[in-house]
């Protein structure tokens, strides 16, 4: 009987951070795979991480097998979708002159990562592995609980916003937004406006160091939110197998609550050890919840950043002569 229903938690839990090593610390950072050496950087984050990519690319492939039709598809309209949602949410940010190119971008950052952070979520991630050293190492694990993976996408996001502000407000208009006098000069006199060029000169180099944190603080924010809701999960399944398997029985809560009424004992054990069968189920949903919030916050972040520059309002529309 004890056996059929740990089988059953197998089958029914064979998903994210696994009852089968529930128990046990995790790493705080992607293991390697092949043991030690050359073999260490072949990590369990990067195997999910290409995992995932080739997923994305083959699976936006099979959606749109028969080409862009008129009347779409299933899939095509699932693109769709998602393209005109977050491009209404986007568009006003970057503005209307710079989104038809910094659109494809942001889209694609808004699916990698969302999909990277629900792999925690997919049937075998963390569940399967081997042990090393006695010590349980899964083969995949989700990309985004490596800090080294949210430290890439965000260079990359760095990266990408240097790209597209320059290509849209050009190299001068990029150095007059971090550092030029925002002063006018025929509100001013001229001594105080030569004052206030070192005073936004300064003000730069400010800029400059809150340009590079915010590469800290993407990718910690990420990263602390992905491996937070693994640990959780983590410690949910170690919670179930500790009401499942009958270790309530023998706590100090449980003896005094069997001295006081053996009845209630009983009847209190029962339930748990029932319950302990769902108790992960709700923080799945919540991790659910969680991996898309992350997804739209990096992804509008990245847009806020670039709508800072590109973005000017009406003065990006043509005007009429």
């Amino acid at each position: 009987m004890v056996r059929g229903q740990r089988l059953i938690i197998h089958i029914f839990f064979l998903l994210g951070n696994s009852y089968l090593f529930a128990g046990e610390d995790l790493s705080v950072k992607a293991e390697g795979v092949l043991g030690s050496g050359i073999g260490s950087y072949l990590t369990n984050s990067f195997l999910t991480g290409t995992f995932i990519s080739l997923c994305i690319v083959f699976g936006v492939r099979f959606m749109l097998r028969k080409g862009v039709t008129l009347i779409p598809n299933g899939g095509q309209a699932c693109i769709e979708n998602l393209i005109d949602g977050l491009g209404g949410i986007l568009e006003p940010i970057v503005g209307k002159h710079a989104f038809p190119r910094i659109f494809p971008f942001l889209l694609a950052c808004f699916v990698f990562i969302l999909l990277q952070n629900l792999s925690g979520l997919f049937p075998g991630i963390g569940s399967i592995g081997f042990r090393r050293n006695g010590h349980f190492v899964g083969i995949l694990r989700p990309m985004n609980a490596d800090l080294n993976a949210t430290l890439a996408l965000a260079l990359v996001a760095t990266l990408a916003w240097g790209y597209f502000c320059l290509k849209s407000v050009g190299p001068l208009g990029f150095y007059a937004h971090i550092f030029g006098n925002k002063a006018d000069r025929n509100e001013i006199h001229i001594s105080i406006y030569s004052i206030l060029f070192f005073v936004f000169f300064a003000i730069g180099l400010i800029e400059c160091v809150s340009i590079l944190c915010r590469v800290i603080s993407l990718s910690f924010r990420l990263y602390g939110n992905i491996f937070g809701g693994e640990n959780l999960l983590h410690n949910m399944y170690g919670m179930s197998e500790f009401l499942t398997s009958g270790k309530f029985v023998g706590t100090d809560f449980y003896a005094m609550l069997l001295s006081f009424s053996p009845l209630l004992a009983t009847l209190l054990d029962g339930i748990l050890s029932k319950l302990g069968y769902f108790l992960p189920l709700p923080f799945y949903f919540l991790e659910f919840l969680v991996a898309i919030v992350q997804a739209f916050v990096f992804t509008l972040l990245v847009t806020v950043y670039m709508g800072l520059i590109c973005n000017h309002g009406e003065e990006e529309l043509p005007r009429e002569v």
